[in-house]
């Protein structure tokens, strides 16, 4: 083999490795555990966030409820105050007056990115 293709492969296996460890840290922040709770005809989510990087990080959680056909009935929103590295914070969301929830999703909004979305 030659020594430019020796070059070329390990700059190519670099990448990759780079590509890689960017991937596995995208999102510092992770749901933990988390739970549909009932409080009368409201409802709410209970949980824990655990922060897997080396510096603390927030977070804005948001929260959508879905009826048991899959329909979006509602949704929520909290600011996590920051978590600090590698600690476990847990959360919950207000109370909304929702009837018929089967089922919910989070979404962990990290801010707008460098590009504006």
């Amino acid at each position: 083999m030659r020594k430019s293709s020796l070059v070329i492969l390990g700059l190519m296996a670099v990448f990759a490795v780079l590509i890689a460890y960017l991937l596995i840290n995208v999102s510092p922040i992770t749901v933990a555990d988390s739970h549909l709770e009932h409080e009368g005809h409201a409802v709410f989510i209970t949980g824990e966030l655990k922060n897997t990087s080396n510096r603390p990080s927030t977070i804005q959680l948001e929260v959508h409820y879905f009826d048991p056909s899959g329909r979006a009935i509602g949704e929520n929103q909290i600011n996590v105050p920051a978590i600090a590295a590698g600690a476990v914070r847990e959360f919950r969301t207000p109370a909304i007056p929702l009837e018929n929830v089967a089922n919910f999703s989070l979404h962990l909004n990290h801010g707008r990115n460098p590009y504006g979305n």
